[in-house]
């Protein structure tokens, strides 16, 4: 992979040189199973481990997604990372095995969810995740800065580019009273606010467009379908979930 993709990995992850617990399982490092509660690790055998776990998530899903471009490769490296391997025999499983690439990104923005809540530091990182769909070229421009308050990842780029057609759009969708929508749309409302006072407005953005508007509607569609699985509600770890599936 690329150094830029790993970059932005770790950054989403963000440095902890002390375990802590992380929904499925306790970690330090750059997002790394501890081997016990409380262990305390050097950025040098952080970095040790991060490359081991990568490697082996980059070994999966080049076993599933073989003829895909190098860019979208380091996006289900990152999400087998972040969420483990329950996607290869999910919607967007078979997405990649017909080569539909619509239907990868439509797929892809589901995995926003921990604990049972969509967390608006998931949805961030599927979108920055989301454009290197399709690309066979290295990420550009800023790195995503880490974001503390967020436990299970870094934010992803502070400045998401927005549309002002589209924050309306967010803003104003159809009411929904019902308590199932209102983790959707807290993250929505919680995503736009934390961008809107650093969005870059680029209205010839199409790519940032499509991806926001896709985003807006899987939102609320997510808290529709309950019989849809939580990506990251496992009793297995991370490791364990891809070594069940290696």
């Amino acid at each position: 992979m690329h150094q830029n993709y790993l970059d932005a990995i770790k950054t989403f992850e963000g440095f902890t040189p002390k375990a802590q617990w992380d929904y499925a399982q306790f970690t330090n490092g750059y997002g790394t199973k501890a081997l016990y509660p409380g262990e305390a690790v050097s950025p040098e055998e952080a970095e040790r481990r991060f490359a081991s776990e990568i490697a082996a998530a980059r070994n999966i899903v080049e076993k599933h997604a073989a003829g895909w471009d190098e860019g979208t490769k380091a996006a289900l490296t990152s999400l087998t990372f972040n969420a483990g391997t329950r996607w290869i025999n999910s919607g967007l499983g078979e997405a990649v095995r017909n080569q539909d690439i619509e239907g990868v990104k439509q797929s892809f923005l589901q995995y926003t969810k921990a604990g049972g809540e969509v967390l608006p530091g998931l949805v961030r990182r599927r979108l920055a995740e989301l454009d290197w769909i399709g690309s066979g070229a290295a990420p550009t421009g800023a790195i995503p800065t880490a974001k503390p308050t967020d436990p299970m990842v870094a934010a992803a780029p502070a400045a998401v580019p927005l549309t002002a057609p589209l924050q309306s759009a967010a803003v104003n969708a159809p009411p929904t009273n019902s308590p199932q929508f209102e983790p959707a749309q807290r993250a929505v409302t919680a995503l736009i606010e934390d961008s809107g006072a650093t969005a870059t407005v680029e209205s010839n953005d199409a790519r940032s467009a499509q991806n926001l508007s896709m985003l807006v509607s899987l939102m609320f569609d997510l808290q529709m379908r309950s019989a849809l699985a939580d990506p990251l509600k496992s009793s297995e770890t991370r490791s364990e979930r891809q070594e069940r599936t290696a």
